[in-house]
């Protein structure tokens, strides 16, 4: 057959290789592409003089009308009469090479991306978390994007971030170091990077996180799974709390407390050497908190840790400060002072940013509105003008209308003496 080809393919150059006939070769070789059938009819629209004549001296006819029309089955034949080719295929490949079959191509792809999740799969089976993961990076492209639609590449990636994600979840390990134990590189998690993208998709499902948008949602992801980013330079804010155990954060906290000092706990002491919250005596049945519970205030912004130091100093009930978004320390810290049998009582900026933030102190660990309900918002003193778009509190169903009205931002430090009574 490479023979015959040979010497056929003078002569169809010289009869189908023209640039009057250039719009037909590639009409066919876009249908050969596609996977289609070289047959039916394909038309030209306001052929040029030239296209026309060049049609008008392979069929031996006149092409009259405003376009250019060729049954392929004509076409076709009248090849084969001259011995130009075995068929159109033929013809075509004569002159441009081998044809790929992109539909064939495009489903050969499919098979072998199938084939790599369903590996995938077996692998975490019995993990609904990450049965989820794989669900959603199939169904997302994810995956596909990220590796260019490379199959091979593609499922090499995934079965080692299937490796990573098996590991889930860690105990407070760091996550240059889980890199490097998991990977050989201490940088193989860092943000940015395909196997990051992937395996931090699956910590947050196994950690019961929602986003990752920024970094500070990224670290929240990570420490949901027991892998911390930074344990040093996410703190949290504290003043007179109290701890009963042996551990050097314990005697820390006792200190600052008998001294009337705040003391920021770094995420590291949290994590590594956890201390034993308790109710200071004085403090044991405040505010009507059950038999065995005690009562921890928290605040959105510094000033108040500030102010309560200065005013109330040994005698201040405990408190906790958000300083806007809680951290990961912040939320670790609320955690297990929820576990040790505190009641959180929340208080922060009555802006559409207060509310947000509260929305998730709230949800996440249970607090209860510490004077920030809608009556004492429209109690407080007016501050600067509300911007932004509102956001529903979802312990007061009146307390965003009541704002949008008013339209007056109340920052915590516009209420520091109803705050300061109760501590």
């Amino acid at each position: 057959m490479t023979a015959l080809r040979g010497e056929r393919e003078p002569r169809l150059r010289q009869v189908l290789d023209t640039p009057g006939l250039a719009w037909l070769v590639a009409r066919l070789r876009e249908r050969l592409e596609r996977g289609e059938p070289l047959t039916g009819r394909v038309s030209l629209r306001q052929p040029t003089p030239e296209q026309r004549a060049a049609l008008q001296r392979l069929f031996g006819r006149p092409c009259r009308g405003a376009s250019l029309t060729v049954d392929l089955v004509e076409l076709e034949q009248l090849l084969q009469r001259a011995d130009l080719c075995l068929d159109l295929r033929d013809a075509v490949e004569t002159l441009h090479g081998p044809i790929d079959d992109r539909r064939a191509a495009r489903g050969r792809v499919r098979e072998r991306w199938a084939e790599g999740f369903s590996t995938a799969a077996l692998r975490v089976e019995g993990r609904p978390a990450l049965e989820r993961w794989l669900c959603d990076l199939r169904d997302t492209g994810l995956l596909s994007r990220l590796t260019k639609n490379d199959p091979q590449v593609g499922s090499e990636t995934l079965l080692h971030a299937v490796d990573l994600a098996l590991r889930l979840p860690l105990d407070g390990i760091m996550l240059a170091e889980f890199a490097a134990d998991a990977t050989g590189d201490a940088h193989a998690l860092d943000a940015g990077g395909t196997l990051s993208t992937l395996v931090l998709r699956a910590a947050a499902l196994v950690g019961g996180a929602a986003r990752w948008d920024d970094a500070a949602e990224r670290r929240e992801v990570w420490a949901s799974a027991g892998v911390l980013c930074d344990d040093l330079s996410s703190g949290a804010l504290t003043l007179g709390l109290w701890a009963v155990g042996d551990t050097l954060t314990d005697h820390a906290l006792r200190l600052h407390t008998d001294a009337g000092e705040p003391y920021r706990l770094s995420l590291r002491q949290l994590q590594r050497e956890s201390a034993r919250f308790e109710a200071r005596p004085q403090y044991v049945s405040s505010r009507g908190a059950p038999n065995g519970a005690f009562n921890v205030f928290v605040c959105e912004n510094p000033s108040v840790v500030s102010a309560a130091a200065t005013r109330r100093k040994a005698s201040c009930a405990a408190l906790v400060c958000t300083e806007g978004q809680p951290s990961t320390a912040v939320r670790t810290l609320l955690n297990q002072l929820s576990a040790a049998g505190a009641r959180l009582h929340y208080h922060g900026d009555f802006d559409w940013a207060g509310l947000r933030i509260a929305n998730l102190i709230m949800a996440r660990h249970g607090a209860l509105p510490w004077h920030f309900g809608t009556d004492d918002y429209r109690l407080a003193p007016r501050g600067a003008v509300l911007d932004g778009a509102p956001v529903d509190a979802s312990w007061d169903q009146n307390l965003a209308a009541a704002m949008s009205e008013r339209g007056i931002a109340v920052q915590e430090e516009l209420v520091l003496n109803a705050l300061l009574a109760d501590l």
